[in-house]
This record gives structure tokens, C-alpha cells and sequence, in this order.
């Protein structure tokens, strides 16, 4: 097996971030449109992203050694990402005094901040990362050029950045 150099690497961790994180914000809104009927904006920060989710698949990236094991993947994806979640909402509640989502009333929640289904989902997304998402990057990194997407990558970054400031500010 050939190692990947630590720049594709790097690549790899901070592309998947983005767009699981994009892809979060994505099913959210479909998500939300289902049970209200309204589209809004989820989560803190003003972009199209939610974070948990990119951190989530960027977690589930370090299950690519049981690949061939998609039970496996399931569950590991399934307990990881529901510890995430559960953690998120805490810290969310605790320093900015938001709860953003509240399974109070669903299936084996966890004070309010995980559930059975909503870690039953995220099982299912390690599998779409696992299987569909990273593959998808590594065809994106072969293909583009590097100084490209770094460019790309950086300038994503400062605008996630400067979303991230200035929701701690206000």
C-alpha cells in the first residue's frame, strides 16, 4: 500500500470538512422543509455550513481501516457521531446559551441532545462518507491542481474563519 504524502492528507481532511459540513447544511434544510414546511437556516454561524457534520465525517475518515467491514463502520459511525452530537449540544447550551436541536420526547435521547435516530442517520452518513464522499475527494485530488485547490481551500477557510469570529463577537 502506497502511504498518501502528508499535503494530499491535509487536503483530503480539510475538502471532506467542507463538504460534509455544506452537505449537513444541505440535508438540513430538506430535513426542517419536511417537518415545518419552512426553509430556515440551522446552527450558529452565518454560511451555508454546519460544522458537526464536517467534524463528524472528518472522525469517521479515521475508520478507513475497517473499510471492508461496513457493519463496522455503521456502528463505530453511529456511537462517534452520537458522542459528537451530544457533546456539540452541551457546549452549545453551556457558552453561547443555544439549543439548536432537542430530542427531548424521541426514542433513547439522551437529555434531549442525541436520540436513536438522529445517531441511527449519522451510521448511515459514515457509510456515505466511508463509501461515497472520501472516494469522491480522492478523485478530486488526483485530478485538480494542487496550487488550485489549495487556493480554493484557503480562501474557503478565511470565510469560514471570518463566519466563526464574527459569531463570537456578536
Amino acid at each position: 500500500m502506497v502511504m498518501e504524502n502528508k499535503t494530499n492528507i491535509v487536503i483530503k481532511i480539510i475538502t471532506v470538512f467542507y463538504i460534509c459540513s455544506i452537505l449537513g447544511y444541505i440535508y438540513e434544510l430538506i430535513l426542517c422543509f419536511f417537518y415545518t414546511g419552512k426553509l430556515f437556516s440551522h446552527g450558529i454561524l452565518n454560511g451555508p455550513w454546519l460544522p458537526i457534520y464536517g467534524t463528524g465525517a472528518v472522525l469517521i475518515m479515521c475508520l478507513q481501516k475497517f473499510k471492508s467491514h461496513p457493519l463496522i463502520i455503521f456502528f463505530l459511525s453511529f456511537f462517534l457521531t452520537g458522542i459528537l452530537e451530544g457533546l456539540a449540544g452541551f457546549c452549545l447550551l453551556k457558552f453561547f446559551k443555544k439549543r439548536l436541536w432537542d430530542y427531548t420526547g424521541y426514542f433513547l435521547n439522551i437529555k434531549g441532545f442525541v436520540c436513536f435516530l438522529s445517531a441511527f442517520c449519522f451510521g448511515i452518513g459514515g457509510l456515505l462518507v466511508t463509501y461515497l464522499i472520501v472516494p469522491f475527494v480522492n478523485k478530486i485530488i488526483e485530478k485538480i491542481n494542487k496550487k488550485y485547490l489549495i487556493t480554493v481551500l484557503s480562501i474557503i477557510s478565511l470565510i469560514f474563519t471570518g463566519d466563526i469570529i464574527a459569531t463570537i463577537l456578536k
